[in-house]
């Protein structure tokens, strides 16, 4: 912990006039990322500190770290949900960071899918009214809806359980169904935070395959923060957090 001298004007300025390097194959890639939470005047809780990763186009990482090592800040400010303090985000060779809300929320419904840990689905919708959902804000048409829902529920075997309401579907059912949700807008990255954590060991064991069979059908990218070691050596390439830093990086 430590003095913040440094202004939120001083940060943007930072963000527009340094001159990144980035690879061609990286589908995401972030610079010296930063996020700091000022607690009391002149103290500060560094959540990420310095975070440089870069991911390729249909590759499969999973992150981490115990409880309070930065995971979930890091896909936050990767999803577009959060602004870093410092650093930047580069989405398909665009840096998000400090982007406006209406830039944001496009680029979130169309490059972007989430999967999260305890499904977030509407109670009062239907299976397909749930995967249709981001389809129908991005106001596409009602044909290429209706081929997609359909579509990604056959994807995740669940084709003959499109009217059943959340309420009258098992948690991994409720998971593969959060899942075709995440994409049915053909996002070109996936991010899943603790998408097992409320499953039993051999039913997240079938949810992880289920999106290590689409990432290589569809080729998108996946980021996953699990908490449990099983789950994450099942991705190509594993991050380690701790205190807000990649310590160590797994790669098959």
């Amino acid at each position: 912990m430590k003095k913040s001298k440094q202004s939120k004007e001083s940060v943007s300025v930072i963000q527009e006039t340094i001159n990144y390097e980035l690879e061609p194959e990286a589908i995401i890639q972030t610079f010296d990322l930063a996020k700091i939470y000022n607690i009391t005047e002149g103290i500060e809780i560094r959540a990420l500190n310095g975070v440089s990763i870069s991911i390729k186009k249909g590759e499969f990482v999973s992150v981490m770290g115990p409880s309070g090592s930065g995971k979930t800040t890091l896909l936050n400010m990767i999803g577009a949900l959060d602004n870093p303090s410092h650093g930047a985000v580069f989405i398909n060779g665009t840096n998000v960071a400090h982007m406006d809300d209406e830039r944001r929320t496009e680029l979130r419904l169309k490059e972007i899918g989430f999967i999260f840990q305890f499904y977030n689905l509407v109670p009062v919708l239907s299976a397909y009214e749930n995967v249709e959902l981001p389809m129908v804000f991005a106001g596409r048409p009602k044909q290429k809806i209706e081929e997609n829902v359909n579509k990604f529920l056959e994807l995740v075997g669940l084709s003959d359980k499109k009217d059943h309401l959340p309420s009258e579907l098992s948690g991994g059912e409720q998971q593969r169904v959060a899942i075709a949700r995440a994409l049915c807008n053909e996002p070109s990255i996936l991010i899943a935070d603790e998408p097992t954590g409320e499953l039993d060991t051999r039913m997240g064991m079938e949810i992880v395959n289920l999106l290590r069979e689409l990432n290589k059908e569809l080729n998108q990218s996946i980021l996953m923060v699990t908490h449990d070691p099983m789950i994450g050596a099942l991705a190509e390439r594993m991050l380690k957090m701790r205190d807000g830093k990649i310590i160590e990086i797994i790669t098959k």
